[in-house]
């Protein structure tokens, strides 16, 4: 009985381990056929952008989320500070462009019409703001899918302000209560240099002025004179803003704390960069209000860049942009795009702004930028738009800011200057 007993407990320790082990080699069979097919087995997809800040490791969250989805397509991301020229000289299938570069990408022949693709994806232009829309589209056909819109967006310190201001009067009013109080603490600050791209649109844009003519950037023009001048009054006439601040001045001045013995300066409301939300944020916690710049001219209107992701031409391998086609539609789906409201972008797909509108205290950098989707004005559609505008953002920006008694006969001379660069320029566009 003895011998038996033994014999039948190695037995059932024999069959036990041939069932843990046929049961092991069978799941991990299983696991590997569903669940890691080897890089090798999927389709690559290379996907280049610029998301080097906190922005990054969202979109690395929808990326990664969609290669943990499925097993046939394998999403290669890379965030890269110069992946313009990174694109240009690499062999990249998607890649992140913003809205003023669109047309010289096309122009130069890098990218392709996206609106095929998004058509098999069952994506519809219907499903983005009419802002994004615009941004995207060329001749009548997106060139790339509008991701986000950054205007110029206004912040402000409601132990300041505790009401938000929506015009030039209401900071003249603001401006001389705190003077009042102290000499040190003004209503803005007005930058030399930085973001001033997005001041001179806007003004353009609030004052109904058309900067484009033909293929180049027409800024000499008496209107859009008398329209930047506005800013060099706000600072030397109205004294609005304190004088002679350098790049980023606008949310150094903001960030800065005053004291009436001392001699920093401290502005009340910044009209500056989305981006600089979370430090804003930071500091202020619930004394941040975020809301839409002041009307400054004849109309609401506002300027600034946006995110698009757009289509190499050299993408032909139909495995590819069949991933493609997934992957998009993995990432514009509302859930999924709701990432990119966390890192702190407003996105132009309208199920995810629908969920904002629902969720306003939990976005309410993205609630207060998707109320400027309305009177968006995006740059002026011209090839090597950053070079034609950049004698305006680097000279004659800062000379208006800067000289105290700085004639609009002076900044004309400037703008024909300015005007005469951008026609250089655009004479280099390549002929179809």
């Amino acid at each position: 009985g003895r011998v038996f007993m033994i014999k039948l407990k190695w037995l059932i320790f024999t069959v036990v381990i041939l069932l843990f082990f046929s049961g092991y080699f069978g799941y991990k069979h299983y696991y590997k056929e569903n669940f890691t097919k080897t890089n090798n087995e999927r389709t690559k997809i290379t996907f280049i952008n610029g998301f080097t800040g906190g922005d990054g490791s969202y979109m690395k969250k929808i990326t990664e989320g969609f290669n943990n989805s499925q097993t046939k397509y394998q999403v290669v991301e890379l965030q890269e500070k110069e992946h313009y020229t990174k694109f240009k000289s690499g062999n990249y299938d998607l890649v992140v462009i913003h809205g003023n570069n669109l047309e010289t990408y096309k122009k130069d022949g890098l990218i392709q019409s996206i609106s095929p693709l998004l058509a098999e994806a069952g994506i519809k232009e219907t499903d983005f703001h009419p802002a994004g829309r615009k941004v995207a589209s060329i001749d009548g056909e997106l060139y790339a899918v509008p991701l986000d819109i950054h205007p110029l967006t206004m912040f402000y310190n409601k132990k300041l302000s505790p009401q938000r201001v929506t015009s030039y009067a209401d900071l003249k009013t603001l401006n001389s209560r705190l003077q009042k109080r102290n000499k040190n603490v003004y209503a803005l600050g007005i930058p030399s240099a930085g973001l001033v791209e997005y001041y001179a649109l806007t003004i353009a844009a609030q004052n109904n002025i058309n900067l484009q003519k033909g293929n180049y950037l027409n800024s000499n023009q008496p209107k859009f004179a008398d329209a930047l001048m506005t800013f060099h009054d706000m600072v030397w006439e109205e004294h609005l803003s304190p004088s002679n601040l350098g790049t980023d001045g606008d949310f150094q001045t903001f960030m800065k704390k005053a004291d009436r013995k001392g001699s920093t300066k401290q502005a009340a409301v910044a009209l500056t960069g989305p981006w600089y939300y979370a430090a804003a944020k930071d500091t202020y916690g619930g004394d941040l209000g975020v809301a839409s710049v002041p009307r400054l001219g004849d109309k609401q209107a506002v300027y600034g860049n946006s995110h698009t992701i757009a289509l190499s031409s050299e993408v032909k391998d139909p495995k590819v942009l069949r991933g493609i086609e997934e992957y998009l539609k993995y990432m514009y789906s509302p859930e999924n795009m709701i990432n990119w409201a966390d890192g702190g972008q407003s996105p132009v797909h309208l199920p995810t702004i629908n969920i904002i509108k629902k969720n306003k205290d939990k976005y309410p950098l993205a609630y207060a930028n998707q109320k400027q989707f309305d009177t968006f004005v995006p740059a002026p559609r011209v090839y090597l738009f950053n070079e034609q505008i950049r004698y305006l953002n680097d000279t004659v920006f800062s000379k208006l800011i800067l000289t105290k008694n700085y004639s609009k006969s002076q900044l004309m001379d400037e703008l024909e200057k300015a005007t005469s660069i951008a026609k250089q320029l655009a004479e280099t566009e390549p002929k179809k």
